[in-house]
């Protein structure tokens, strides 16, 4: 699809834009650049989408299934921690703010995390949802929910590919493999999405459950020992595992 191969173009010379003039990760240009290059394929979408006549559902009328998009990251993350305790030690969160009570300080980055996801991390998301799980699952609805999940889902995780290999980004030490364990976890969220897309009625559903997890995932490598970037965290094995779980049990009901 034309669109398909627009959208990859255009994000991937801002990240070799970036990456020539010397953006860093954990600076303000890559934020910048970070936002960029989310909002690339949203671009690509509103363009095509008008073109085409393919509807793009931003109707703001929340239902129990936003409820659904905002806490699934948060149970994620955190059934994602004794599942990354084989593969490396717990650390905690005291380390961060030693004045302050353990209980006190997992309370305010979770509360931190859930503003987040619902303001600017949303935002931001939405470039994504736009293309994703609103032109391109448009487009391909017609193959089922299912094959078109796995389309997607290979495309997207795909598209990550400068992210991972020039800017290390979720597998700064492991970039070729990173590669491909972005591609696996794009297969296995990418169904959640379209389940929060459809059921939630708008894309500023699954928009609510990508900028919430943005915001929250972080929490299962600050509280643990990072020893592999494949082995431990959301983005990592235990992440997969939980995402095949919850995939098993949506195959039931879609």
């Amino acid at each position: 699809m034309r669109a398909v191969y627009l959208a990859f173009g255009l994000s991937w010379a801002l990240a070799l834009l970036g990456y020539a003039l010397g953006v860093r990760p954990g600076t303000p240009a890559y934020l910048l650049l970070g936002v960029a290059y989310m909002w690339a394929p949203g671009l690509v979408a509103l363009r095509f989408a008008r073109k085409e006549g393919v509807p793009l559902p931003l109707r703001f009328r929340p239902n129990r299934f936003w409820l659904f998009a905002w806490l699934f990251p948060v149970a994620l993350t955190f059934l994602s921690l004794p599942l990354s305790l084989p593969f490396a030690s717990w650390k905690g969160l005291a380390w961060a703010l030693p004045g302050l009570p353990e209980a006190a300080l997992w309370a305010l980055v979770l509360l931190q995390g859930l503003f987040a996801g619902a303001t600017v991390n949303l935002l931001a998301a939405l470039g994504e949802e736009l293309f994703w799980r609103g032109y391109l699952w448009e487009r391909l609805r017609a193959r089922g929910f299912w094959p078109a999940s796995l389309e997607i889902g290979f495309y997207w995780g795909l598209w990550h590919a400068p992210l991972v290999l020039l800017f290390g980004h979720n597998y700064p030490d492991h970039r070729l493999l990173g590669v491909g364990m972005m591609v696996l976890f794009a297969l296995a969220l990418t169904p959640a999405l379209l389940y929060a897309r459809e059921k939630g009625g708008s894309l500023w559903a699954p928009a609510l459950l990508h900028g919430t997890l943005n915001a929250v995932a972080g929490l299962s490598l600050l509280a643990v020992e990072r020893t592999h970037d494949l082995l431990v965290g959301v983005v990592g094995l235990p992440g997969l595992f939980l995402l095949a779980l919850f995939n098993l049990w949506l195959r039931g009901r879609v």
